[in-house]
């Protein structure tokens, strides 16, 4: 605008002077004329520049505005988006918390849950055996509510092996406790009742039977006369439950072959017991715990022989191989001393009768005398006897042949009853070792809850250690004296050879 104006102010100004040369009134005014309307035109153009710059400064302003608040708007967004992930931040961060400690929990309770489980599992599995071994020694217990018994403990079993699903624990061990029980409450019995029996040769007949707890059961046959001799009457049958057995599998049977006092006393007290009276007297111990119900039946006295085969058999088989090795020991020392017994001579007394001879060269008698003598010793100077009209090398090479023939046979089978001597107790570690294996394999199975179950291996590791030792030990001691008999022997085979042919080649 300031350059236009300049512009119209140059231009009336030459137009002013162009005017002042020819008109100067007409000129001026048709200058202003001209000015007028040029400033008019001037006027007009400013009014369209100003409304185009209003036009552009108001576009201006109001893209400004726009943009400003378009940023505010921006910026408002922006902090609701951090404000927006800043909450999601930190709760990304507290799920991720709670994610970790779901986890550790998660973990813990699966932890806690096996350990449960394999409690339970390990209280199942002692369960069972526990039942199982109250069903395999309901065999060896007294046969009182046996059925009754065998009964709950086949359920028991049954319960804790299910065809499917898990095992019934608690109803098993509700059925084991019950034949506990059942068995105290027979402890606690003392009864006398009428009821069916069998007697001796499978006999049924109706019989009495006195119960005290599980330590004693008798039974008196009906019918017949209490503590008859047989003669004024059929006499009552009786008898009595007693063990029997070896300590690795007692069992209880009847035992009717009673001995004829007992028998009598114990007719006597049931029968009285049966008509009413409140005490009796049992001709017997009812604690008694021996095996075999020794002293109570039939000639029952153990023999030695029962003895030794109940002995036996407790061993085991490694006891086979060890009665064979010293056996086999006590014939070769046997046939070793009756061999030196008939070998050996007095040395001394030979040898100077020998020396007679020799000296006045009589060797025919001398080979006569050793003939006669059979001895070790013997053939050996009979070897100088042969030679004793030839040199002294000769002789000598000949009682060299000599010795050399009767050495071997004194020591035949000794070193075969040393290692006889040494193999027994090593067979006797063996059956140790065999009965301990045994013994652990019990415990396996059936646990140390019974001093029972440890009874069979260990006899049988200590008789088999026993025997070997018992064996070894006589054996080598034997062995010993037959070397030291041998060394005596060869010492005087030496002495007497090298004496005799020193006397009879003093300068050989």
């Amino acid at each position: 605008m300031n350059r236009l104006a300049t512009a119209a102010l140059a231009a009336l100004l030459a137009l002013g002077s162009a005017f002042a040369k020819d008109d100067p009134d007409a000129i001026k005014r048709k200058a202003l004329e001209d000015l007028r309307r040029e400033l008019a035109s001037l006027d007009n153009l400013k009014s369209e520049k100003l409304e185009a710059l209003e036009k552009k400064e108001a576009e201006r302003w109001d893209a400004r505005y726009r943009a400003s608040a378009h940023a505010k708007e921006n910026d408002e967004k922006a902090r609701s988006l951090e404000e927006k992930y800043g909450r999601l931040a930190s709760d990304l961060t507290r799920l991720e918390e709670d994610l970790v400690k779901a986890r550790n929990e998660a973990k813990d309770k699966a932890d806690e849950a096996a350990a449960v489980q394999s409690g339970w599992d390990a209280f199942n599995a002692t369960l069972k055996r526990a039942v199982d071994g109250a069903a395999e020694n309901l065999s060896l217990d007294v046969p009182v509510a046996l059925e009754e018994r065998t009964m709950r403990l086949s359920r028991a079993g049954d319960l804790m092996t299910p065809k499917s699903g898990p095992p019934a624990t608690q109803d098993a061990l509700t059925a084991l406790l019950d034949v506990s029980l059942i068995r105290l409450d027979q402890t606690l019995r003392q009864v006398l009742e009428s009821r069916q029996a069998v007697f001796s040769g499978g006999r049924p007949a109706d019989a009495w039977r006195l119960q005290l707890g599980t330590v004693f059961v008798g039974e008196l046959e009906k019918g017949g006369e209490a503590g008859s001799d047989g003669r004024s009457g059929r006499s009552a049958e009786s008898q009595i439950l007693l063990r029997t057995g070896n300590l690795q599998g007692k069992t209880f049977v009847w035992r009717e072959d009673l001995a004829q006092d007992y028998n009598r006393k114990l007719a006597t007290a049931i029968s009285e017991a049966a008509q009413g009276k409140a005490q009796v007297t049992l001709p017997l111990d009812v604690l008694q715990y021996k095996s075999l119900g020794s002293g109570f039946v039939k000639g029952e006295e153990v023999t030695l022989t029962r003895k030794f085969a109940a002995w036996f058999k407790a061993g085991g088989v490694t006891l086979y191989p060890l009665f064979a090795v010293g056996i086999l020991s006590l014939l070769m020392i046997l046939e070793r001393l009756i061999y030196f017994a008939r070998k050996n001579t007095n040395a001394r007394a030979f040898t100077a009768r020998f020396l007679q001879m020799a000296e006045n060269r009589r060797w025919h008698e001398a080979k006569e005398l050793c003939a006669k003598s059979g001895s070790a010793l013997a053939r050996t100077l009979g070897a100088v006897a042969s030679h004793g009209d030839q040199s002294r090398e000769a002789a000598e090479k000949a009682v060299r042949e000599a010795m050399l023939r009767e050495v071997p046979a004194l020591e035949k089978r000794l070193p075969l009853i040393a290692a006889m001597g040494a193999a027994a107790p090593l067979l006797g570690l063996l059956g140790t070792v065999s009965g301990l294996v045994t013994l652990f394999q019990v415990l396996n199975q059936l646990g140390a809850n019974d001093p029972k179950v440890l009874a069979g291996g260990i006899s049988e590791a200590l008789i088999n250690t026993e025997t070997g030792l018992a064996i070894a030990i006589p054996v080598l001691l034997f062995h010993g004296f037959l070397n030291e008999k041998l060394d005596t022997m060869n010492a005087a085979l030496s002495s007497s050879a090298l004496e005799v042919m020193n006397r009879i080649w003093p300068k050989g």
